[in-house]
């Protein structure tokens, strides 16, 4: 039997995320989507040039408005570590291959969301 080793739940979820490096001024802006999403991190598909295991990243998710929620949306901001890369071979069945590789995140702070 193959055991759950994570300590949260991951939740299949589609938002569009924007991540720049910390501590890199004029850094560029890598986007994509995430795969799925709990409170501990994120499975993120986006073209991830670059980036290295162990960085941190500051990123940012797009709620979109939901009825009875969040009427106008919002976005949800954190920090996190790229805990590791997958390439385009290695995605998940939710992924799309629209995307050159996963990142799996780590947040470092609870996520906040802005309304």
């Amino acid at each position: 039997m193959d055991e759950e080793r994570r300590r949260h739940r991951r939740f299949p979820l589609r938002l569009s995320i924007f991540c720049q490096r910390v501590g890199h001024s004029g850094g560029k802006l890598y986007t994509g989507k995430t795969v799925n999403v709990s409170p501990g991190g994120m499975l993120v598909e986006m073209r991830s040039d670059g980036l290295r295991d162990g960085e941190l990243l500051s990123v940012e998710m797009t709620v979109p408005p939901t009825e009875g929620m969040l009427e106008f949306g919002g976005s949800i901001s954190s920090y996190a570590r790229i805990v590791r890369t997958h390439s385009v071979d290695d995605l998940p069945l939710e992924a799309e291959p629209s995307y050159a590789k996963t990142v799996a995140l780590e947040f470092c702070d609870s996520p906040k969301l802005r309304l």
